[in-house]
């Protein structure tokens, strides 16, 4: 029942901040997008690293230790990154990383992550995710390859050096998916791994070589995530308050002039590194560490402001909710907004890429 009780809290506290964010800074910066699309852009990256970091400090209050170790990640780079999928919540765990790994840099990444599509239905995250420009697939290439290569001319044409994650395993690690992994791999004559699925090469060599293209890839990450004690499979663990005690992130940083540039060089590079992770995590849970040194935790200050900002925001939320019809009435007009968004089009991301396109046509029209 302490678990339970433990998990529901920091499930509430979690959950209750998204929707504070969503009600209280993302819709009211909604009309700010009409007037000037790259400042949007730029204030809902700030508003999203902001609150990455109060994610942060809510797991290191619940008992929960990251530690990173190998190379940092420049929030001003434009960057790939790559991270096998042990569990659902990898990336809970992964925001924290990010916070340690962007260190002593002062300035805030821009993560976006690659996500199944169906997670942007979901209310309040996946409202917030799609307004932070996070890409979804369907796993339909012609359509994929359309949304990605928008998404990607769009960070270009923004001049935003963004930072693009993807799970290219496709799933989380578990007896069915491994199951999949090692037919395939009886299949194509390859290895059969224990601690990772063979990765599916496609989307990342798209990412890599539109980046390329565009001369605008500076690096590619190579993430490596592993738990030395308890593996929390998904989301109802975190609700059961089923914990793990550590969480180990290890950075492997590749220039962009080191990376193939050809789709077939690139897939063989994927498989390659994956491989080679394989062999990294075999080490790993036999030494419940990877070899690299660990890096410090700094900058507690920072966590200790945004626990604060977020709770009592979250606070006035709930409150406000309960007593004021004003703002009940704001969260239904805002949420059927983006229910319809969700449901009629593919996503508020597509609407803002759109009319900054028109926007800018109109603008340089006006100025000549």
């Amino acid at each position: 029942m302490r678990g339970l009780l433990r998990g529901t809290l920091y499930c509430a506290l979690w959950y209750g901040s998204v929707m504070a964010g969503f009600l209280f800074i993302a819709c009211p910066l909604l009309p700010l997008l009409f007037f000037s699309p790259p400042k949007f852009r730029k204030c809902g990256d700030l508003l999203f690293s902001c609150w990455e970091l109060y994610s942060t400090a809510l797991l290191k209050v619940f008992g929960v230790k990251i530690l990173v170790s190998g190379d940092h990640i420049s929030p001003n780079e434009s960057a790939i990154l790559v991270m096998n999928h042990r569990t659902r919540v990898d990336w809970n765990f992964l925001w924290a990383a990010m916070y340690q790994a962007c260190l002593p840099s002062v300035a805030t990444h821009r993560l976006k992550f690659v996500l199944k599509d169906p997670i942007r239905h979901i209310p309040g995250p996946g409202w917030i995710m799609q307004m932070n420009g996070f890409l979804y697939i369907t796993r339909r290439w012609e359509e994929d390859q359309s949304r990605l290569s928008r998404t990607l001319d769009y960070l270009v044409a923004l001049d935003r050096r963004s930072q693009v994650l993807i799970f290219p395993e496709g799933t989380d690690l578990t007896k069915s998916s491994k199951e999949k992994s090692d037919r395939y791999a009886s299949q194509h004559m390859l290895p059969q791994y224990s601690f990772t699925l063979h990765p599916k090469t496609t989307g990342f060599s798209y990412l890599v070589g539109h980046l390329q293209q565009a001369s605008y890839l500076d690096a590619v990450y190579d993430l490596t995530i592993a738990y030395p004690d308890y593996v929390p499979q998904s989301e109802l663990d975190l609700i059961k308050g089923k914990f793990p005690s550590e969480v180990h992130f290890h950075i492997k940083r590749i220039p962009s002039s080191e990376m193939p540039t050809h789709e077939s060089t690139l897939r063989r590079w994927l498989e390659e590194r994956w491989f080679n992770k394989e062999e990294v995590l075999k080490q790993f849970y036999k030494t419940k560490t990877f070899s690299a040194e660990i890096w410090p935790f700094t900058r507690l200050l920072p966590l200790q402001i945004a626990f604060g900002f977020w709770s009592i925001l979250t606070g006035a939320a709930v409150l406000l909710l309960i007593i004021s019809p004003i703002f009940q009435l704001w969260a239904l007009v805002h949420s059927t907004f983006f229910v319809g968004l969700s449901i009629f089009s593919t996503g508020f991301s597509q609407f803002e890429m759109g009319w900054y396109y028109r926007w800018k046509t109109h603008f340089i029209k006006k100025e000549l």
